[in-house]
């Protein structure tokens, strides 16, 4: 890889510049997080021109490795103010590796209210006019770019990548989504969190099409090493135990364990409960059960995965719903609204995907809505219906559409499940004490993929050390381009980075890459003034506790704690 595609959209321009020298070990979230920083006022409005929005494939993209084609996109956060990397799987990140571009950098505002498509391939790329997808959700967005094309090259990963955003990123609601076409030619795979999807609405962009066609795979220098690292590593994988787990029932799969009352990480009732009676009846488990009769199966979300965790949810004709069932998107659109039917909760996953939601923050929004009696708990059929004033963009789908913290602030809630303007994720910090940590000094707020630790019973210095070293580990694995699902050590991620670049790196260069990304980052964020990091968890962790069998449990770590956490 060696190009910047940089797309000015103040001038309607399109630029290849040959990557500075710099970014030849740069990738993922390392090289999206430096673009940002490098590049954007930290204090500047982030749907202003003076933002970047920025597409960057890992160091291993486009080689095959298994799960390497995942994607950063990068931007200051509409939602969160502070600096931001989405991360996602689909076909973009292999293309753009084989066409040798390092990353995407759409750049300035468009002259008039038009919208546009941008078009990449092999000769080149360029800017068209794309007023006639104005409006569309992101499922007819696909169809209509996709359609005419040699139905040789529709499925598999073998036709063009779609990157689009639906009505929520057209009217820049701060909870929109970026959709990316997954091997099937379905918008399932999103860059969700962060609101990066208002950004690219506020750049007059409505899709993106990446066509790599007969490019091929990047070679590496060392190939016949590499090849032997790319066995090694699907073998590793493949004797996990986690990953047959995963391979069966997905990311739901772990519903009943985090559902177990000493877990109690099922958030319920606007994150009032941990543990969801119904629990069982939106398990992997209970989907896995429904396959065989529906068609359903287990897919990968990229080319090349041989983990295949996306589950392909029918209905009871056999007809496709969804393929992105998720825990996150479980727990917050489901548990956490009280809602039991997987058939009501895989409707409500596929209006998200098409309108272009974070699942996530659409969870968080909406329980705080229904915690202000908007509509009961429990009716899926009238979430959906708000999800449809989003659409729509009413002034009450504007609101929820706005996310977590503009609903409550809306509807004069002062219990706000939010850090750093980010809805809560599903894993409970009032038990899961780590996860606290890590919502409240990752600079991405409130994200479970920043470092997820599941450690409990352990003391605080323990946790504070486990934190810092997934998020530290993790924004290695963003950088690198692996799926944080393969589970790679910096053992791992040196020995594919030596093979494929010719250097000569050990676990201790992964690390230093990791803590690179993150003080970035966070300077980044101090310098758009953000203050101190415990402040930014909201009270009703420290003083709601949840029930267990082990006692009272409540986020009761001391502010000193995790304002050392960066101490290194």
């Amino acid at each position: 890889m060696s190009k910047v595609l940089r797309v000015d959209m103040s001038g309607l321009r399109v630029e290849i510049e040959e990557a500075p020298e710099e970014y030849r070990l740069l990738g993922g979230r390392v090289l999206s997080s430096h673009i940002v920083a490098r590049e954007v006022p930290p204090t500047c409005d982030p749907l202003s021109a003076q933002n970047r929005l920025v597409f960057a494939p890992g160091l291993l993209g486009g080689t095959a490795a298994t799960t390497s084609g995942r994607t950063s996109v990068g931007g200051k956060s509409p939602l969160t103010g502070g600096i931001k990397e989405s991360n996602v799987g689909g076909l973009l990140g292999h293309k753009l590796a084989k066409l040798g571009i390092n990353a995407i950098v759409i750049q300035g505002q468009p002259p008039d209210r038009r919208w546009r498509l941008l078009r990449v391939d092999a000769e080149g790329a360029c800017l068209e006019p794309a007023d006639e997808l104005a409006g569309l959700g992101n499922y007819d967005t696909v169809q209509r770019l996709l359609a005419g094309g040699p139905p040789d090259r529709l499925l598999g990963g073998r036709s063009p990548c779609v990157v689009s955003i639906g009505p929520a990123g057209e009217m820049r609601m701060a909870a929109a989504s970026i959709a990316v076409s997954d091997p099937e030619g379905r918008p399932t795979r999103h860059a969700a969190r962060g609101g990066l999807g208002a950004l690219m609405g506020a750049k007059g962009l409505k899709a993106i099409v990446v066509d790599d066609a007969d490019a091929r795979n990047v070679e590496a220098a060392a190939r016949d090493q590499y090849r032997q690292r790319v066995l090694d590593f699907s073998r590793t994988v493949l004797d996990d135990p986690r990953t047959k787990n995963m391979s069966a029932y997905g990311t739901a799969g772990v519903i009943r364990f985090v559902n177990r009352e000493n877990v109690a990480s099922m958030p319920t009732r606007n994150h009032r409960l941990g543990v969801f009676a119904e629990g069982d009846a939106i398990s992997g488990q209970r989907i896995a059960e429904l396959a065989p009769q529906r068609s359903g199966k287990m897919l990968p979300c990229m080319p090349g995965c041989i983990i295949k965790c996306a589950i392909l949810f029918n209905d009871e004709k056999g007809q496709h719903v969804t393929s992105a069932l998720e825990f996150e998107t479980v727990a917050l659109m489901g548990s956490n609204l009280e809602i039991g039917d997987i058939d009501g909760l895989a409707r409500l996953d596929r209006l998200c995907d098409d309108i272009g939601l974070d699942t996530i923050e659409m969870g968080n929004a909406i329980g705080v809505a229904l915690e202000a009696s908007v509509a009961p708990f429990g009716d899926w059929r009238r979430v959906a219906d708000l999800l449809e004033e989003v659409r729509r963009g009413t002034p009450l789908g504007f609101t929820l559409g706005g996310g977590t913290e503009l609903t409550a602030r809306a509807f004069g809630i002062d219990r706000v499940p939010a850090v750093k303007g980010q809805g809560l994720p599903a894993w409970e910090p009032r038990t899961l004490k780590a996860m606290g940590i890590t919502y409240a000094t990752s600079p991405q707020g409130a994200d479970h993929t920043a470092g997820l630790v599941t450690a409990r019973n352990v003391t605080p210095d323990t946790l504070l050390k486990a934190s810092r070293h997934e998020q530290i580990l993790m924004a290695a694995v963003d950088s690198v381009g692996l799926c944080q699902f393969s589970n790679p050590t910096e053992a791992d991620m040196a020995r594919f980075v030596s093979a494929q670049y010719g250097v000569s790196w050990g676990p201790e260069d992964v690390l230093e890459m990791g803590r690179r990304v993150l003080k970035e980052e966070r300077d980044f964020n101090l310098r758009a003034g953000f203050g101190r990091d415990a402040g930014y968890l909201p009270d009703f962790l420290r003083t709601e506790p949840l029930h267990t069998p082990d006692g009272e449990m409540a986020f009761d770590l001391p502010d000193e704690l995790l304002d050392g956490l960066w101490d290194f």
